[in-house]
């Protein structure tokens, strides 16, 4: 009987020996809001492009090759749309680099361009990632 009891505590010991506890560390991302005038468009004329540059300090060189950098327009402050996205025949797009998002509006196939007349929000999210090469 004993030899049963020590036997089934043995094998109830290398069974609990060998899990392991694993824990996942959650980074929060990290979102910029920003409120953009309808009269803070700029033209560029070589382009035929409207734009407007936002300062995003937030973004440096290391999160801009690792990060994942997201972008949405909200028209009225509580419904955003990812960018890129075509309303009004005007398709807005983003580029960002270091220091800077870039937000550009082009006419689509060839229309006339219509910027939004009230101001805009955009949400600015950076998404933590690890990079592999």
């Amino acid at each position: 009987m004993k030899k049963w009891l020590y036997s089934l505590l043995a094998l109830v010991l290398l069974t609990a020996a060998s899990c392991t506890k694993t824990t996942n560390e959650i980074v929060p991302n990290t979102t910029i809001i920003v409120d953009v005038q309808s009269n803070q468009w700029k033209y560029d004329s070589s382009t035929g492009t409207y734009y407007i540059s936002i300062t995003t300090p937030e973004i440096n060189t290391s999160n801009n090759q690792s990060h994942g950098i997201l972008v949405a327009m909200s028209r009225d402050q509580t419904l955003y749309e990812a960018l890129p996205e075509v309303y009004n025949n005007t398709s807005f797009t983003y580029i960002y680099q270091p220091g800077t998002v870039l937000i550009e509006a082009q006419g689509v196939n060839g229309a006339a361009i219509q910027l939004p007349t009230s101001a805009l929000r955009f949400k600015i999210t950076i998404i933590p990632a690890n990079a592999t090469n």
